[in-house]
């Protein structure tokens, strides 16, 4: 049976130390190596950790990371929690102690991912974090989103958006996700999503995984693949917002040359495409979840 598994490589960015696991960061550098290793590993992307603990995890993967000619070093996503410039300056330290034959180990702060609210942090940001690393300008819903996706664009970066959270205002309408989708595209700005995203298809779930916490609809990340796909692919609004909205993963027929969603179909290129130019990533405090979800569902 044909799966989407060869067009979701490293597409999970594991947060573990973010809500709703908030795992110490012991438990996550022990889950992400374990991840590493696993017969899911080739779905596996980034560690997410926030610049401001960045000592914390250097302490903790000692004796983990690979180190030695040869060694592959685990790639980080730095999450800016503070000044650019302090950020900066930690990234740099940590990077001086873990090249490939550094005792500590090998590790690359290959992505920061920066909260942008004006066109000025944009700058900043770019200035201070200069290719080859990826920037992930994190946008907001409000006004003017589309004016800081130009500026991401116009400084070779890449654009990240928060897809829910643990309270039920966190997650943006439908509308909201598919205009950001459609921007990035049409300005040629990849993006990454965060949060709320730890399900394969969209349904109802717990916001935490508290035992008597609150459920709510939420986003998969099947769904924003797909949805991405078939907004490059020139679906409307509106069905690009049912794509997002379908919770049923028998909607989507999988084959051999693509997938089909009633009346429209995709190739096999549009997929990797997507992956490619446009849906590069989800950050989800899970890893196991959204991967077994998927399989038991037949999609990997």
């Amino acid at each position: 049976m044909a799966t989407l598994r060869s067009f979701l490589s490293g597409i999970i960015d594991y947060a573990g130390l973010f809500p709703p696991s908030q795992l110490d960061m012991q438990t996550a550098v022990k889950n992400y190596a374990e991840y590493r290793a696993g017969e899911d590993r080739e779905l596996l992307g980034r560690f997410v950790v926030p610049a401001s603990r960045l000592a914390e995890f250097g302490d903790a993967s000692r004796g983990v990371l690979e180190r030695g000619d040869g060694s592959v070093p685990w790639c980080l996503s730095v999450l800016v929690d503070g000044h650019i410039a302090e950020a900066r300056k930690t990234i740099l330290a940590f990077t001086s102690t873990h090249m490939s034959g550094s005792e500590a180990g090998h590790a690359l702060c290959d992505a920061v991912e920066v909260l942008a609210r004006t066109e000025q942090d944009v700058s900043e940001a770019s200035a201070a974090f200069p290719q080859p690393i990826r920037r992930f300008f994190e946008v907001s819903s409000v006004g003017g989103a589309r004016n800081l996706l130009r500026a991401v664009a116009a400084r070779h970066g890449s654009a990240k958006i928060r897809t829910g959270g643990v309270t039920q205002n966190a997650f943006p309408a439908s509308e909201w996700v598919v205009r950001f989708i459609d921007a990035c595209n049409e300005l040629a700005v990849p993006f990454k999503a965060t949060a709320g995203l730890h399900h394969a298809v969209c349904g109802s779930y717990p916001l935490t995984y508290d035992a008597e916490s609150a459920s709510r609809a939420m986003y998969g990340f099947i769904n924003v693949f797909l949805a991405s796909a078939f907004i490059r692919a020139g679906v409307g609004e509106a069905e690009a917002c049912e794509i997002l909205e379908e919770k049923s993963a028998d909607a989507f027929s999988i084959h051999d040359a693509g997938v089909t969603w009633r009346s429209h179909e995709l190739s096999c290129d549009d997929l990797r495409t997507t992956r490619d130019q446009l849906f590069l990533s989800f950050g989800s405090c899970s890893f196991r979840e959204p991967v077994d979800e998927a399989r038991a569902l037949d999609l990997i």
